[in-house]
């Protein structure tokens, strides 16, 4: 009777201590909603951030029980509201050759129409080279990558023993149904925690590795690098709209590079990239492909004082027609990966792509390149910016004393308005050579040196080559 009794209080007890216990935990609801997160980085402003994803500021604050914005700093997640209903870290990235929308849902664990969604997009074929996709992932997801490809007279079963997968594991990361959604050269995904070595995937040629557009989005008046990696090529050509490629091989590697300037006029929007190839062995590939060229940011600016006859048609076409004609080029890369400033004090007066007029005139071009001004009677000297072949060295009417260094693979500097030419045409250079004399020459109101860098013809941003390394 006593033993009974006991174990009847015990029993009281245990359930009062659930009862307990289960009160102080804490719990999840079932309906707490979850949001995608965006983690702020520099230059991100919130306003920005809201219009990305159609939302309002006052949402994210609220949504975030955040103060007020200047609560925000860099590194801060935050929820959207407008992606309720899915868990994840939101990331960004710009479309290459190749993707499609079931690559990519693939390799952000999204499903393609949520993907889709997100993003706006009423159809895949609105993916275009250079857009900007906006993707979901889960932190606590494997990362998966190309792995390999699905080449001619492979089984499902010999792939994923190549690849350590199994064949079900393999079928499920690429979404396929059975054997049969394999194709010959497909891309094939796998979770780069399961997988060894180093794969090169290609989808355009068994002989093709990589093919792609570096540093997008194509841009006004900037500088774009296209890279292909491919066994024994024979030829490779190709354009973007009316821009012609030019392949250069880098030394005894498989890397070939087409540097690419996009003209700080050209219209913006779409545009089409086309890419030819053949191997030793007489194999072709062709790549046709839509690509988004982007607007840049130009100020604009008068200048007053230009001497009159500079303006005219024919010292224009004179000037233009002389530069246009020197496209011989070395098929050796001479510039390292990064230009040098060409003078001892970096003194910047006007910038690249500025919109100008003359003597309070119509509008008549863009600034072709960067003017560094004098800053002490010192500072007067002009240096090549890299090595290279000096192809001309001689006076026109609005360079004035002009000077053209080849630093090959269609990659050129330019000097104007110089008091004293130190070089000539044919000469060798080394970066830092003493080549020129700051002078005021041509169409100039002042001394200065007007630097240029030009790629087949076309005028890109300078600065951009003192900070990024090409290719």
């Amino acid at each position: 009777m006593k033993n009974r009794f006991c174990r009847r209080c015990l029993t009281v007890l245990l359930v009062s201590l659930f009862f307990c216990v289960s009160f102080y935990l804490p719990v999840k609801a079932e309906d707490e909603e979850v949001y995608a997160e965006y983690t702020i980085e520099e230059g991100d402003f919130l306003s920005i951030v809201a219009a990305m994803f159609n939302t309002t500021v006052d949402d994210i604050l609220s949504i975030n029980n955040i103060p007020d914005v200047n609560a925000i700093s860099i590194g801060t997640r935050i929820k959207i509201p407008t992606l309720a209903g899915v868990e994840g870290s939101i990331a960004t990235r710009y479309i290459n050759i190749g993707d499609t929308l079931d690559t990519l849902s693939i390799l952000s664990g999204m499903e393609p129409e949520k993907l889709g969604e997100i993003n706006t997009l009423i159809s895949p074929t609105e993916l275009y080279i250079g857009s900007l996709l906006t993707t979901i992932s889960n932190d606590r997801a494997n990362s998966i990558s190309a792995v390999s490809n699905f080449d001619k007279g492979d089984t499902l079963l010999l792939k994923s023993a190549r690849l350590g997968l199994s064949p079900a594991a393999l079928q499920k990361i690429n979404r396929a149904e059975g054997v049969w959604d394999f194709a010959d050269s497909q891309v094939l995904f796998g979770k780069t925690n399961e997988t060894s070595g180093k794969f090169e995937a290609h989808s355009v040629a068994p002989f093709v590795s990589t093919i792609e557009v570096k540093q997008l989005p194509l841009t006004q008046g900037e500088t774009h690098v296209v890279h292909v990696n491919a066994e024994n090529i024979e030829s490779l050509g190709g354009s973007v709209g009316n821009y012609n490629l030019r392949f250069f091989r880098d030394g005894d590697t498989d890397d070939w590079y087409a540097m690419l300037g996009i003209d700080a006029m050209e219209t913006v929007g779409l545009n089409q990239l086309n890419i030819t190839g053949r191997n030793q062995a007489q194999e072709h590939f062709e790549l046709h492909q839509p690509i988004i060229i982007a607007a840049g940011i130009f100020a604009s600016e008068v200048v007053e004082g230009v001497d009159a006859s500079t303006l005219e048609e024919e010292n224009q076409v004179l000037d233009t027609q002389t530069v246009q004609n020197l496209n011989q080029t070395s098929p050796v890369r001479r510039w390292g990966t990064m230009m040098s400033f060409p003078v001892d004090e970096p003194y910047f007066v006007s910038g690249f792509g500025n919109r100008r007029t003359y003597n309070n005139g119509v509008f008549h071009n863009y600034h072709s390149g960067v003017d560094f001004g004098v800053m002490t009677a010192d500072n007067i000297n002009i240096y090549a910016a890299a090595d290279g072949t000096v192809l001309f060295a001689d006076l026109l009417p609005i360079h004035g004393n002009f000077t053209v260094i080849d630093h090959g693979w269609g990659v050129y500097t330019s000097y104007s308005h110089q008091s004293q030419l130190l070089v000539s045409a044919g000469q060798e250079v080394k970066r830092g050579d003493l080549i020129g004399l700051i002078g005021n020459t041509g169409r100039s109101v002042g001394p200065h040196l007007h630097w240029e860098v030009i790629i087949n013809s076309t005028y890109v941003n300078p600065v951009t080559w003192l900070s990024t390394q090409f290719p």
